[in-house]
């Protein structure tokens, strides 16, 4: 007799604004649960809670606000169970610490981020069992998902996880049940809470799906967001059906909200397919997988605002160590660059208007001691295109779009333009009229 191969969980992660409507996900899960078999949810935060947890950082003596922050959290979680209103008072509790602390501490603030979710996959789960659906909450840390000590910005550590999440969420859907896992945050390895960073729950999903050997993760959003552009800035921007994996990390690591920057590493590793979809709407979906020949994506994305310094290099690119020497101070001063463009005598740097006031102080023996310039800051916006094939594309580029650049790279997958801030808008809008083609790929 032949045994039929086992169908491995799908992973099926709901975004923030997505938890809005709690009916329909009950809806799309029994939907996934008859067709699919096991599924494995991830819930991120309710939209704006993790906005109001960071307000609550960024005040942390601020009692009143505090107690503002609490009472709206439970206007927006209505119907929280026992354990979830247990998540509450812990939350009250770390805000009076943080009251009282002579700093904000790193572990301390991703313990107080990560209520979020936990409150999120309490609530959840009790919806959804009023829905006739064995939902199981599941808080990642508990469950074993181990990350490094990079607080606000770590990374799962999928061999140190894979024996614990896969015997937890193993025994839970061998009862027939649904574990909704909180997203956005694991267990350091000094067993503290650690963050993945903003969009982190893409992230986790992937990373779980990878850690139990699924094929397919599913990405729910309540409008679908993967576009040619952000609608904001070209009203015409059209849907894109599908994008290999390295154009989705692109696209994350230049601006795009649609995933984590983290998300692709896991999915192309262990070969699962990641689909980015609306809720209830199903025709309207992004594959990312491996890329195919011959298909022809163009999408544009816009970080702003940005502040460019321009450095004028006594011997330029001929002065031995020289970036070396810049990225080192910069490195030192922790600030991260965005993007770096040179020339024979110029390097310029694309930063984070915050982190100017650091970078300036890191290359001031630069220019004291070796003759360095430095020029700006000029405010800029980083406008790329992206597209497998995109440096064939460059003859394509308009004039008007051009002209007026502060700097320009270019790889087989991106082109980005240093614009004025002004003119991003426009630039963004001339380069979608030029590459990305009239219908969807």
């Amino acid at each position: 007799m032949t045994v039929p191969a086992r169908i491995p969980p799908l992973v099926v992660k709901f975004g923030g604004a997505s938890l809005a409507e709690p009916t329909k996900v009950a809806a799309d899960l029994r939907a996934l649960r008859r067709r699919e078999g096991s599924v494995v949810v991830v819930a991120s935060a309710r939209e704006r809670v993790t906005d109001l947890l960071e307000a609550a950082l960024a005040h942390p003596r601020a009692v009143a606000l505090h107690r503002e922050i609490l009472a709206e959290l439970r206007r927006r979680h209505p119907g929280l169970p026992i354990a979830g209103r247990q998540r509450l008072e812990r939350l009250a509790g770390l805000l009076r610490r943080l009251e009282t602390s002579p700093t904000v501490d790193p572990p301390l603030a991703d313990r107080i981020l990560s209520q979020g979710e936990r409150l999120a996959v309490h609530w959840l789960s009790a919806r959804l069992q009023a829905e006739g659906l064995p939902a199981v909450p599941v808080e990642a840390d508990h469950l074993g998902l181990i990350t490094d000590n990079a607080y606000g910005a770590s990374r799962i550590l999928l061999e140190r996880s894979r024996i614990a999440v896969r015997r937890g969420l193993g025994r839970i859907l061998a009862r027939g049940d649904l574990p909704v896992v909180t997203g956005f945050f694991g267990r350091s390895l000094e067993g503290r809470v650690a963050t993945l960073g903003r969009g982190g729950s893409d992230y986790a999903a992937a990373g779980i799906g990878a850690l139990i050997g699924s094929t397919r993760v599913e990405l729910v959003k309540r409008h679908v967001a993967v576009l040619s552009a952000d609608p904001r800035d070209v009203p015409g921007a059209r849907p894109i059906r599908d994008l290999s994996f390295e154009e989705a990390e692109e696209l994350a690591q230049f601006g795009a909200r649609v995933l984590h920057p983290l998300t692709i590493g896991p999915a192309r590793t262990h070969r699962m397919t990641v689909t980015v979809r609306s809720l209830g709407g199903r025709s309207e979906r992004t594959t990312i997988g491996p890329g195919r020949p011959r298909r022809k994506n163009r999408a544009l994305t816009v970080l702003r605002p940005l502040r460019l310094l321009r450095l004028r290099v006594p011997g330029g690119r001929q002065r031995p160590g020289v970036v070396a020497e810049v990225a080192q101070g910069l490195s030192a001063a922790g600030v991260n660059v965005v993007q770096l463009f040179t020339s024979s005598a110029l390097l310029c740097l694309v930063l984070e208007p915050a982190s100017v006031p650091a970078a300036r102080g890191a290359l001031a023996p630069m220019v004291r001691h070796g003759g360095v310039e430095v020029e700006g800051p000029f405010r800029v916006a980083l406008v790329t295109a992206i597209g497998d094939g995109v440096l064939d594309d460059l003859d394509r580029l308009p004039q008007d779009a051009v002209r007026g650049a502060q700097g320009f790279s270019a790889t087989p997958r991106a082109l980005s333009l240093a614009v004025p801030e002004a003119r991003a808008r426009a630039v963004v809008r001339a380069l979608h009229r030029s590459l990305v083609p009239r219908r969807s790929p």
